[in-house]
């Protein structure tokens, strides 16, 4: 699917090197501008915790089309999420077999 990305330079969630105190510093810097020039600052934060456990796989699907990934892996995607079912272990033991039928899959390189 090749290397292209659009991460913007100013995002900090996910990105290797780039962490809470460089988010922290930006801010001030951009705080302290705002008011040494006597502007308005207004800014928004946005939390996503959680928010590839709740991404339609249909959605994951058109957005792999409109990007121009080639059909054979759009399939190849969908066929991996068809019927996905999973277990879940705890000090009780397994439980039975349930289907996933929304979100992404923990760790795949589809949900960074």
């Amino acid at each position: 699917m090749g290397q292209e990305s659009e991460v913007i330079e100013n995002q900090f969630g996910f990105m290797p090197g780039r962490g809470t105190m460089g988010a922290i510093f930006a801010h001030r810097q951009l705080c302290e501008k705002y008011r040494h020039a006597q502007k308005d600052l207004h800014m928004v934060f946005i939390d996503l915790e959680k928010a590839y456990d709740r991404v339609p796989r249909k959605v994951l699907l058109w957005a792999m089309k409109v990007k121009g990934v080639p059909e054979k892996y759009v399939r190849l995607v969908q066929a991996m999420y068809d019927r996905a079912s999973t277990h879940v272990r705890s000090e009780t033991g397994v439980s039975g077999k349930f289907n996933v039928a929304v979100g992404l899959h923990q760790g795949s390189a589809l949900s960074p």
